[in-house]
């Protein structure tokens, strides 16, 4: 049976982050098919080591801060991985990707997988010091790797113009529930379809400060609709407290924005579905899972015009500048003018896309496919179809 160690993000079941959903759903889908599949995950993130969708789970250790927390996790978890004789170590993000080179010291049998999800280093939360290792950390995602897997077509590109490195291009999937009560929506003061969501961690480069500004725009030209449609952001900080501050302060001066901190399960799910649209208009991405979710749930959506977005909603979306709130203000009037059933329509086009090409049990396959191919032929384990 073949064994695949996974670490680098924080642990599952997922809480909050694009990532932790991403190995959550993967990881499940490749026990499924037989692998043994062991996530090493953070202690204060989840609430203990039983084994979730068939999927086993061991603490990794290290230092709780915003610099020191992915990496210091990570350096245990491949030291913890060596009892488990793994012939997959599956790195997640370029930060962690730092120690690909100690994992293959340390693992000389095994293979190294990293999974590019996102250019880290321009995100606005970084110093110069940490951008810095996170580029050193790009470069090692390309070039200590057996294999590098990119989430997009535009990250593919990035790593072939940036280091000469032919990634395999899986994108990320999506699995949701559809059909949540409403009555979820309550504790916030909010009826179905009629508010906007962000669903998102709250981070600079995220650009709630713009859908903040852009919704205030809008009150100012049309305050029945603003009234009408009240921004609802949906997450908790990320060792960002200074930014969450910020937004908590404009908050108290404007009365047309929901902060519902964290959410999870029903909550969440309700949130998502019953939102009137969807904005996910950050300012950098790899392949934004909540916009996969949200489409999923037919609901439409406004996206910045990155290509990570673009390339997901393929002209079913409004899409408008990076970072330009009178733009996003603009596209909210013209969304929230359409008929409802011109919105529905819009989002069952959305969740027809997601459901043909983001399907996690066709990524298993494509990333099984990706462990045999790094895998020496003598050492080429089958599992489960």
């Amino acid at each position: 049976m073949m064994t695949v160690v996974m670490v680098g993000h924080k642990g599952v079941p997922s809480r909050s982050g694009g990532i932790e959903r991403h190995v959550e759903e993967l990881s499940a889908a490749l026990a499924m098919r037989g692998l043994r599949v062991i996530s090493f995950d953070r202690k204060w993130y989840v609430e203990d080591e039983s084994p979730i969708r068939g999927v086993i789970r061991r603490w990794s250790f290290g230092i709780r801060t915003k610099h020191l927390d992915a990496i210091t996790h990570t350096l245990s978890a491949i030291f913890l991985s060596l009892r488990e004789r793994p012939n997959i170590i599956h790195i997640h993000g370029v930060g962690p990707a730092l120690l690909s080179p100690i994992a293959r010291l340390l693992h000389p049998r095994a293979r190294v997988v990293v999974t590019f999800h996102c250019v880290d280093r321009t995100h606005a939360k970084w110093g110069w010091f940490a951008r810095k290792m996170l580029w050193i950390g790009e470069a090692f995602s390309c070039f200590f790797a057996h294999r590098t897997i990119t989430v997009s077509d535009g990250l593919a590109r990035y790593c072939l113009d940036t280091y000469e490195c032919q990634s395999s291009v899986i994108p990320n999937g999506v699995r949701v529930e559809r059909g949540t009560d409403p009555v979820h929506l309550e504790p916030f003061g909010l009826k179905s379809k009629q508010y906007l969501a962000m669903v998102t961690r709250l981070i600079p480069h995220k650009n709630i400060h713009v859908a903040m500004e852009a919704h205030q725009l809008l009150a100012s030209r049309r305050p029945e609709l603003a009234e009408a449609y009240p921004l609802v952001i949906v997450g908790g900080s990320a060792f960002t407290n200074e930014y969450e501050h910020e937004l908590q302060t404009f908050v108290k001066d404007y009365p047309h924005v929901v902060m519902t901190g964290s959410q999870f399960n029903e909550s969440l799910r309700a949130l998502q579905e019953h939102a009137g649209v969807h904005l996910s208009v950050s300012s950098s991405e790899g392949m934004s899972i909540s916009l996969l979710e949200s489409m999923a749930m037919a609901r439409p959506v406004i996206v910045s015009d990155i290509p990570e977005n673009t390339e997901v909603v393929e002209g079913d979306a409004y899409v408008v500048r990076t970072n330009d709130a009178q733009a996003l203000s603009h596209a909210l009037e013209s969304m929230l003018d359409l008929e409802a059933v011109e919105r529905d329509a819009m989002g069952e086009r959305l969740r027809k896309r997601v459901e043909a090409k983001h399907d996690w049990y066709r990524i298993a396959d494509q990333t099984c496919e990706i462990y045999h191919e790094v895998l020496p032929p003598k050492r080429v384990l089958r599992y489960a179809a």
